[in-house]
């Protein structure tokens, strides 16, 4: 018998059994003399009750099987947190808390004996005990019996809330955990379930070859009476296909002259980007024009997807694309419409305000900055919108913004600036709302509902 082991506080399984999972914790917290218990016992019913408050510092393994492993407190920290930079505004600061150094610097050590069968757990090297409570590590993480519970819990497939209602009350009333579960949050819960069982909605993934579910799913589409082709980009490894009803094909060539293109993303498990196109009808709402699904959201394979539905409506001539701030859309149609030097008609793209502004905010933080290139955008007249964008760069105090709009927004001012739509008096604003004629958002198709 190894010495340690021998003069260490013995706990056999009967008073183990004895003890509540809430004296097992506070006697792991906190190691006044050293503790001897049996390695299974020790594996599953004592460690998963503190494994929360200790992480790994270093460990050693003899030859013989025994290991040596030493624990330090999962909330010391060595060093100060270096401070903020200076000079960034309040709002695009990232929300964090910082703990607090030289918190705590209690240590444990866990020595296996594989031929005993025993563990000896004790202070490291007469380090000073913990200078908090033990709640403070259960408000940071979960221990592994919490999760535990969770997870037998997510197996019977009960919805979160359940499970954790039922976790909390199991846990207090049952196992004496009551200040472990408080802390237990729906998310958490909802993440385990996750990884436990996937999705609540696995059913409607289909198969898991993805050629075999891209069939299946080709199949189901012409039997709805849509016309699908799939298609590859050799050199670029990249593939999807595209599917049309009759519908949409009339409504394409009829009022196509002015086409919304947008992606949705996490659509699938195989993680291919849904493009939609958009057209106005003579209600003046949105609605579907076609669909396309890409492997990959690259130009080629956009242009590539936009040809074939060309294909399909042979008398589709767009004259307008309404898209976000994108380049990969932007070059797409260019490939695909090239325009008058080929000979075809022109097409020009211009972009949502709405996201724009969205891209202003972050972008453009300066607030002053930012209102000066809103005033532009909305300004009727070009000269008056240039006027606008160059005082903006004028009065600006920040660099970075400075060389932001005057490289991306002073040359092509004709897409986002709403001069040109003013003349244009058929052209919206925005993917959101009718012509500025009309100042109100109309109402929208179903499919348009569920995207947005």
């Amino acid at each position: 018998m190894n010495p340690s082991v021998s003069s260490a506080t013995n706990i056999d399984l009967r008073i183990s059994k004895e003890l509540t999972p809430s004296q097992k914790r506070n006697l792991l917290f906190n190691i006044s003399l050293p503790l001897e218990l049996l390695i299974q016992d020790f594996d599953s019913n004592w460690w998963p009750l503190i494994s929360n408050v200790w992480t790994g510092f270093n460990s050693k393994k003899k030859a013989n099987g025994d290991s040596s492993h030493t624990y330090t407190y999962r909330l010391t920290k060595h060093n100060q947190s270096s401070t903020r930079k200076e000079g960034i505004p309040s709002n695009k600061r990232r929300k964090i808390k910082i703990r607090p150094s030289h918190l705590c610097f209690a240590k444990i050590k866990v020595q296996k004996f594989v031929a005993e069968g025993k563990v000896c757990v004790e202070c490291f090297e007469n380090l000073p005990d913990h200078t908090h409570f033990l709640e403070e590590s259960d408000k940071v993480k979960r221990p592994q019996a919490i999760r535990n519970l969770v997870e037998q819990e997510a197996i019977k497939n009960y919805r979160p809330p359940a499970i954790l209602n039922a976790v909390k009350e199991y846990a207090a009333e049952t196992m004496d955990l009551k200040s472990s579960v408080k802390e237990l949050r729906l998310k958490e819960v909802t993440n385990i379930k996750y990884k436990v069982r996937g999705t609540l909605d696995v059913h409607l993934i289909g198969s898991s070859e993805r050629e075999k579910n891209i069939q299946e799913s080709i199949f189901f589409l012409e039997q709805q009476k849509y016309q699908v082709e799939s298609y590859m980009i050799s050199n670029k490894f990249t593939h999807g296909f595209v599917f049309i009803h009759q519908k949409q094909i009339e409504n394409l060539e009829k009022y196509g002259w002015l086409t919304l293109i947008d992606s949705t993303h996490k659509t699938n498990q195989y993680d291919y980007r849904l493009f939609t196109l958009y057209i106005r009808n003579r209600y003046s709402c949105w609605d579907v024009g076609a669909h396309f699904f890409v492997s990959n959201e690259d130009s080629d394979t956009i242009a590539e997807a936009l040809k074939i539905i060309r294909q399909f409506a042979p008398h589709w001539k767009p004259r307008y694309f309404l898209q976000d701030q994108s380049n990969v859309e932007a070059n797409s149609i260019k490939l695909a419409f090239p325009g008058l030097k080929n000979g075809k008609q022109e097409c020009d793209s211009i972009f949502c305000t709405v996201h724009l502004v969205r891209t202003w905010m972050s972008k453009i933080y300066d607030v002053k900055t930012r209102q000066k290139m809103i005033q532009a955008m909305y300004k009727w007249t070009r000269i008056g919108c240039e006027a606008f964008i160059q005082e903006a760069i004028n009065e600006c105090p920040v660099p970075t913004i400075k060389q932001y709009i005057k490289r991306y927004y002073v040359k092509n001012n004709h897409q986002w600036a709403l001069w040109v739509r003013c003349y244009r008096r058929e052209l919206p604003w925005s993917k959101y709302t009718k012509t500025h004629d009309h100042n109100i958002k109309q109402p929208c198709t179903l499919i348009e509902s569920i995207i947005y």
